[in-house]
């Protein structure tokens, strides 16, 4: 895909639109996007859906002195329609036009010369729908095996999805971003009693069906989502209340995510809580002092982006640091009158929408866990019962509600309170362990950010999902250590029925 944008017509109309608004004294920044997706479901033993598509075209942002800016995007490289679209962009830029955005300081930009395509990407050439198919089928009949009364649905995605960004002081980044995802859904149950209980894995590698190691990773998650399936229309609700609380590293990317990673995105500052009269509240204690939250872009993780759509480095942000704030999620429209850095953060679901400030892999981290030998996958309720009792925590709380991965949950980044849904609720005590029907998981984050009290085992940061923002929707991912646990604290509660 990379190659579309690289060809020699592209190179000449990108120069083409650069040389004109020079001079018209306008500053230019172009990009320009060419991506493709594969993707196929099946469901009870049938091909409901195998799909290919592709798209492309090229976006033109501009910026006078004023600090006036226009956006418009065209899907095709047609030289001439593009000067007459810049033309009509510099007409709503000019002093006397009504359309006032805002400020744009592009020469505070650094000229930035880079290409980076991974190798993967250049597999996608290869990549064979119907090989897909038959090799879904071939995984579903694995997954149900010994479930006959699981209904599965399964779905492999890919994505190969370039980038290139000029602008006029120079800047020529380009970039491919691969990725691929297969997701299970396990139903069981009766009408009025169904649940629903996913698994996943990701790659940058398209042949992701046939690598054993991520297959291996992929039925481990399976066969644990297809028994939780099956034994969650039997359990009890958990009562309501305030509990000491366990998550795991989903649960934890959850919060990470929806409660601290949205609210400190500098374009909504003027009404965060993580703000004073739109300005981040830099040194402001917002958690537990062993507690950070961190954003950056991995290479190889379903969400890494290496560069924003205007062609900046995306940095490590350190969003808190020890229980304090430290750095917003910025771009340079943001970050001024947010009173922070710029952090290059800022992504597009396309090239038809204006990039914001957003998240790529967040986490939740903690000084000195304690340790948790193996995988994650590893650890059953039991598994993790006993491990709590082998460090004393199940003396000073004998009885804990452990909350099993993220089912999705919204937050007011206004007042700062979430509401989030486990799959699956663990009551671990002493006597032994207990599984109860998810709840709502409610309170202040700082309230939960405040409580994380211990965490077990390295990170794992591989929970993914999908970002909804201003109607564009990118991919995210993150996470924390296994296991998080948090002391009761009034600020927070389970929801019970």
């Amino acid at each position: 895909m990379i190659e579309e944008l690289e060809r020699a017509e592209v190179d000449h109309l990108a120069r083409r639109l650069l040389d004109r608004a020079a001079g018209r004294g306008v500053h230019l920044i172009w990009r320009a996007q060419s991506c493709g997706s594969w993707s196929a479901l099946v469901r009870g033993g049938r091909i409901e859906r195998v799909a290919a598509s592709r798209f492309s075209g090229h976006a033109l942002w501009i910026a006078e002195g004023s600090g006036r800016t226009a956006f418009a995007s065209r899907d095709d490289f047609e030289p001439e329609a593009a000067e007459r679209l810049l033309d009509r962009l510099i007409e709503n830029v000019l002093p006397e036009a009504r359309l006032r955005g805002s400020p744009l300081p592009p020469t505070t930009l650094a000229p930035e010369q880079a290409r980076l395509v991974p190798d993967t990407a250049a597999r996608f050439a290869g990549l064979d729908l119907e090989a897909v198919r038959l090799r879904l089928l071939e995984l579903e009949r694995i997954c149900t095996a010994g479930a006959p009364k699981v209904r599965l649905r399964l779905a492999f995605g890919a994505e190969l999805d370039s980038w290139r960004i000029q602008r006029s002081d120079g800047s020529d980044v380009r970039f491919s971003i691969p990725r691929c995802s297969l997701r299970l859904v396990a139903t069981a149950g009766r009408d009025g009693g169904k649940h629903s209980v996913g698994a996943a894995v990701a790659s940058p590698d398209p042949g992701l069906l046939w690598q054993d190691q991520a297959l291996d990773l992929f039925f481990r998650r399976a066969r644990h989502a297809v028994a939780l399936a099956q034994a969650l229309p039997d359990a009890p609700h958990h009562p309501a209340g305030v509990f000491p609380t366990v998550i795991d590293y989903a649960l934890a990317k959850g919060l990470a995510h929806e409660a601290f990673g949205h609210a400190a995105e500098a374009d909504g500052l003027r009404s965060s809580v993580l703000a004073r009269e739109g300005r981040f509240r830099v040194g402001d204690r917002v958690g537990a002092e062993h507690v950070s939250i961190v954003d950056e872009p991995l290479e190889g993780d379903h969400a890494w982006q290496p560069f924003s759509p205007n062609g900046v480095r995306r940095r490590r942000t350190v969003i808190v640091e020890r229980g304090r704030l430290r750095q917003a999620l910025a771009d340079a429209w943001s970050a001024a009158a947010a009173g922070v850095e710029n952090t290059g953060a800022e992504r597009a679901e396309s090239y038809r929408c204006p990039p914001l400030p957003r998240m790529s892999n967040i986490r939740i981290e903690v000084a000195t866990p304690l340790p948790a030998p193996g995988d994650f996958e590893d650890y059953d309720a039991e598994a993790l019962r006993e491990r709590l009792a082998a460090e004393g925590i199940l003396r000073r709380h004998p009885r804990l509600a452990f909350l099993s991965g993220y089912s999705g949950g919204q937050v007011n980044t206004t007042r700062g309170d979430f509401v989030f849904q486990c799959k699956a609720i663990y009551e671990l005590s002493q006597r032994g362990v207990r599984l109860f029907k998810p709840a709502i998981f409610a309170g202040s984050m700082f309230g939960a950010l405040e409580a994380i009290r211990e965490a077990f085992g390295p990170l794992c940061l591989d929970a993914i999902g999908t970002c909804g923002k201003w109607g564009q929707r990118v991919p995210s991912s993150g996470g924390s250590h296994y296991f998080l646990v948090l002391d009761p604290h009034p600020s927070f509660r389970l929801g019970g029925n």
